[in-house]
């Protein structure tokens, strides 16, 4: 079976950072295309144009710095998934970071071919994961309010047969009626 190239979008100021970061993912041996720029406002640019498997996202960059680098990348390209190279290491941003949607948060002196190949394939793995997560949730909740559309004016019908059974003294009636359609309901939501 071959290998899908993984198309990275490489955010980096630094010239000596960014053949780093390049010799490693030729290291890796799993095909790669990198498309190298310098400053965030490139770097969204591209994202307009075409949508990359992951970006690799220096946070210092010439026009933006720290956390807000990673917020306007996500917010340009939210079903891409963003790793962060760093030369800080920064353990309240990578927390931060992460728990705003970055995959990973990696040091830029620590980064072994292997390391930053599995950090790539993962990030690229949980982003499908929360779209198909995202797109199954949808479903549901459309499902659940066709069918609640449908249901509800049965009920609402039942309910009015009720009132008259209620007062007849007939009330197993009405639960008899009520119980499976209840069922259903708690069954499927």
């Amino acid at each position: 079976m071959e290998q899908q190239t993984t198309q990275v979008l490489l955010i980096e100021d630094n010239p000596g950072d960014a053949d780093l970061v390049r010799l490693r993912l030729v290291e890796s041996k799993s095909p790669v295309n990198v498309n190298c720029v310098t400053r965030l406002s490139e770097g969204l640019d591209s994202l307009t144009r075409v949508t990359p498997s992951v970006v690799l996202l220096d946070l210092n960059l010439p026009d933006s710095h720290g956390a807000e680098t990673f917020r306007r990348v996500m917010e340009h390209a939210p079903n891409v998934p963003v790793v962060v190279l760093s030369g800080q290491d920064d353990e309240a941003l990578a927390i931060k970071a992460v728990h705003q949607g970055v995959q990973d948060y990696l040091i830029k002196g620590n980064i072994s071919s292997k390391h930053l190949e599995r950090s790539i394939r993962y990030a690229v793995e949980r982003q499908a994961l929360l779209r198909a997560l995202e797109m199954t949730q949808k479903q549901q909740l459309d499902f659940k309010n066709q069918f609640l559309s449908h249901v509800s004016p049965r009920i609402t019908d039942a309910a009015h047969l009720y009132s008259p059974v209620r007062n007849a003294g007939c009330s197993t009636v009405w639960l008899e009626l009520w119980r499976p359609t209840r069922r259903i309901t708690s069954r499927l939501f």
